[in-house]
C-alpha cells in the first residue's frame, strides 16, 4: 500500500491549509492512501446530483436557450478554476480553494437570485427560523439534503474548512474600499450562523481567495453573456473602466487575477487586489447592475418567475398537510411525478415530526432547476387529453 499523499512537500506557505490540520468532518472517514481530504471533498461534490443540477440553474438569465450563455456550472466551474490558479501562486491549497469553489453555490435556488429572494419570503410568510440565503442554505445542502448516488443516508460530510468557505463565501459583498480580506480566527459554530451578515470572513486564506474571485469571474462573463443575448453593446462599457481592466472576459479575468496574486504575495495573511484594480471592479459590477441585471429584458420575466415559485409552493405545502406529509390520503394527489419524487425525497432525508412542512417543500424546492419547477407547474396545473 502507498503512503499517504503528503501535502507538506507541495504546499509551501506556512500558512497553507493542510489536511492533517483539518478540523475535521461531522462524521469520520477511512483515510485514503491516494487523496488528500480536500481533494476527496472535490470529488464528493462533483459527483452529487445537487452539482449535476446546476447545469440547470440560472446564473444571470433564466431559462436560456442558448447553449453559450453561462449557467450556475459554468459559473463554479469558472471560480474553482481561477481559485486554483491563485492557490498555487501563492504557495496555498489548491485542493481545498478548488473544493470551496466548485461547492459555493450548490444552496442557490432555481431562477438565481430573484428565485432566492422569493424563497426567503416565503420562509418569512411561514415563520421558518432561518433565512432563505444561498450561502446558508448552502451548507444545508452539504450536510443534510445533497446526495452521493446510491449511498446510504444524505449529506456529503465535507471537511469544516470546506463547509466553511461555502456558508462565508458572501459573494455579494460590493463594500467601497474593501480590497482586501484576511481568515478570521477562534472558534466558529457553523451551525449556528442564521443569515449571511453573521456567517463572517473564512478561516482559510484558500477561502478567502474563493471569496474573492467569485466577484471577479463573473463580472466579465456576465458582460459577454449580455452581448451574445443582444443586451449589451459593448461601446456601452465605460472607457475607464475598459482601460484598468481590459475590453473582454479573458482580458478582464487575467488582469484581476495577476493582481490578486501579486498584491497578496506581499500580504502575509490577506488575499486582496489594489486599489485601483478593486475599484475598476466595483464599477464594471455597478455598470453590469444598471445595464444587465436590472434592464427590462433580464427582469420582464420575473413576474412569471414569482407566481409560478409562488403556486407550486402552495400546492406542494396544501398536499403535503393534507396527506399528512404523503403518508395518507394519496389517492387524493393529482396524476404527477412530482409527487412521487417527492415521496421518495421526504423518505430519504428522514425528516423529523418537529420540521414544519414548509420546510420540507423549502428544501424541495430550493433543489429544483428552472426547467424542473416549469415541468412541475405544467404536471399539476396543466389539462391532459386522454389517450
Amino acid at each position: 500500500m502507498c503512503r499517504p499523499f503528503d501535502e507538506k512537500l507541495i504546499y509551501k506557505n506556512p500558512k497553507a491549509a493542510l489536511s492533517e490540520k483539518s478540523r475535521g468532518r461531522l462524521t469520520e472517514l477511512d483515510p485514503c492512501n491516494y487523496r488528500t481530504e480536500y481533494q476527496r471533498d472535490i470529488h464528493r461534490i462533483i459527483y452529487s446530483q445537487a452539482f449535476r443540477r446546476l447545469r440547470h440553474k440560472t446564473q444571470v438569465f433564466f431559462l436560456p436557450n442558448n447553449d453559450h450563455i453561462c449557467t450556475r456550472m459554468e459559473h463554479v466551474l469558472h471560480v474553482a478554476s481561477a481559485s486554483r490558479t491563485v492557490a498555487r501562486h501563492l504557495g496555498l491549497n489548491e485542493d481545498l480553494a478548488e473544493a470551496i469553489g466548485l461547492g459555493h453555490d450548490l444552496g442557490h435556488a432555481p431562477f438565481g437570485h430573484h428565485g432566492e429572494s422569493i424563497l426567503n419570503q416565503l420562509a418569512k410568510e411561514h415563520g421558518l427560523p432561518t433565512k432563505f440565503q444561498h450561502e446558508i442554505h448552502g451548507l444545508r445542502v452539504v450536510d443534510r439534503l445533497a446526495e452521493l448516488d446510491r449511498e446510504p443516508g444524505v449529506g456529503l460530510n465535507l471537511t469544516f474548512e470546506v463547509r466553511d468557505g461555502i456558508i462565508s463565501h458572501n459573494g455579494e459583498d460590493f463594500k467601497a474600499g474593501r480590497n482586501e480580506i484576511t481568515p478570521q480566527e477562534g472558534e466558529k459554530d457553523l451551525a449556528a450562523i442564521q443569515e449571511r451578515t453573521s456567517a463572517g470572513m473564512p478561516v482559510t486564506l484558500e477561502g478567502c481567495i474563493v471569496r474573492m474571485v467569485d466577484r471577479i469571474t463573473y463580472a466579465g462573463r456576465d458582460v459577454e453573456d449580455a452581448i451574445v443575448a443582444g443586451l449589451l453593446d459593448e461601446a456601452t462599457i465605460p472607457a475607464d473602466i475598459v482601460g484598468e481592466l481590459g475590453k473582454n472576459n479573458g482580458q478582464i479575468i487575467g488582469t484581476l487575477l495577476a493582481d490578486l496574486i501579486e498584491y497578496s504575495k506581499a500580504k502575509d495573511n490577506a488575499i486582496g487586489m489594489s486599489t485601483a484594480k478593486n475599484d475598476a471592479l466595483a464599477a464594471l459590477i455597478l455598470h453590469n447592475y444598471n445595464k444587465i441585471y436590472l434592464c427590462d429584458k433580464v427582469n420582464k420575466f420575473k413576474k412569471q418567475a414569482t407566481l409560478a415559485l409562488k403556486e407550486l409552493f402552495s400546492k406542494l405545502l396544501e398536499d403535503l398537510e393534507k396527506t399528512k406529509r404523503l403518508s395518507a390520503g394519496i389517492d387524493e394527489l393529482p396524476d404527477a411525478l412530482v409527487y412521487t419524487v417527492l415521496r421518495r425525497f421526504i423518505k430519504k432525508i428522514d425528516y423529523d415530526a418537529s420540521t414544519p412542512n414548509a420546510q420540507i417543500v423549502l428544501d424541495f424546492m430550493s433543489g429544483m432547476t428552472d426547467n424542473y419547477v416549469v415541468e412541475c407547474l405544467d404536471e399539476i396545473f396543466v389539462p391532459k387529453c386522454i389517450t
